[in-house]
């Protein structure tokens, strides 16, 4: 499972290249069953290619298969030209060198049009890559099943997991932006991810809210949807936000018990600026005053 320290670290991450990468860290096996390769990683191998130029090279995903071949995975975004295939060969050629042993590599483009076909051969090496593009995929029977776990509340077992982080990057009948909305409001309602998947899947949905939602009201409103904030803080914020949630529930009940049996409007916004500045999120602060969002950003300006 992949470690972030802070939610804020992944606004970082633009290209989705990167996000195919996270993607297989977690459920490579899922997605090689997708695009219909027939070999099974048993383990991940280092990602960095040490030879003798010391050119810091870096593949996508590096793996052993069960078969004892290795296999590589690179996410490729744009359309693949003559530049690429060389320097993949390059990452063929440093890992037979490492290895010794029989290579697959796939370039999974997330473009379409990608009609270079190449072959290299340099003394006993072959460099022939399987290029698969993604959109020619139909993911629609996994989608549909991803439906029906969800509505009949049944909890999604790895491969299920690993089926929704990929399914945006292949064809569906709907549009990306309307799978992200269905998926977060899955989230929402159902408690269908064991709580071991929850890391990889708030983030891969956190990267979608950000690439195929437009609207920065919206994205909010997803972001709330799939509690974002409590995945992705370090140690230290987890427990000052514990701290002042049960600080927030004790002021809030002797407000209740002792004046006017309700929430009063002054006890409720001072919560929400103490929170303010102590750098919380609007977000958090929203769900812990329950004030509507604009009014905290009116509290926050006026700090």
């Amino acid at each position: 499972m992949i470690s972030i320290r802070s939610f804020k670290n992944l606004k970082n991450i633009n290209n989705r290249d990167e996000y195919v990468k996270i993607a297989q860290l977690n459920y490579a096996n899922t997605f090689l069953e997708m695009i219909g390769i027939n070999e099974e990683i048993v383990s991940i191998l280092p990602t960095e290619i040490i030879n003798l130029d010391l050119d810091n090279k870096f593949t996508d995903i590096r793996g052993l298969t069960k078969s004892g071949k290795i296999i590589i995975i690179e996410g490729h975004t744009q359309i693949l030209r003559e530049h690429d295939f060389h320097r993949y060969y390059g990452y063929y050629k440093d890992t037979y060198c490492d290895f010794s042993k029989d290579i697959i590599f796939i370039i999974a483009c997330l473009s379409e049009g990608n009609n270079l076909k190449r072959l290299a051969t340099e003394e006993n090496i072959c460099f022939k890559p399987t290029v698969i593009e993604l959109k020619k995929i139909d993911g629609s029977k996994y989608l549909s099943k991803l439906r029906a776990k969800f509505k009949n509340n049944i909890e999604l077992n790895h491969k299920d997991c690993g089926i929704l982080v990929h399914l945006p990057l292949f064809k569906l009948p709907i549009s990306e932006d309307d799978y992200v909305r269905e998926i977060c409001a899955y989230i929402k309602k159902y408690d269908c991810i064991p709580e071991d998947e929850k890391n990889t899947i708030i983030t891969a949905m956190y990267l979608n809210i950000e690439h195929y939602i437009v609207s920065e009201f919206e994205q909010e409103k997803l972001l709330e949807a799939i509690n974002m904030l409590k995945y992705f803080e370090n140690e230290l914020d987890r427990k000052l936000r514990l701290a002042r949630e049960d600080e927030a529930k004790i002021v809030t009940k002797k407000v209740t018990d002792e004046v006017t049996g309700e929430v009063t409007k002054e006890v409720t916004e001072n919560i929400a600026c103490n929170l303010l500045r102590d750098n919380q999120d609007v977000a958090y602060v929203h769900k812990i005053s329950g004030l509507p969002v604009s009014r905290i950003n009116e509290l926050k300006a006026n700090l």
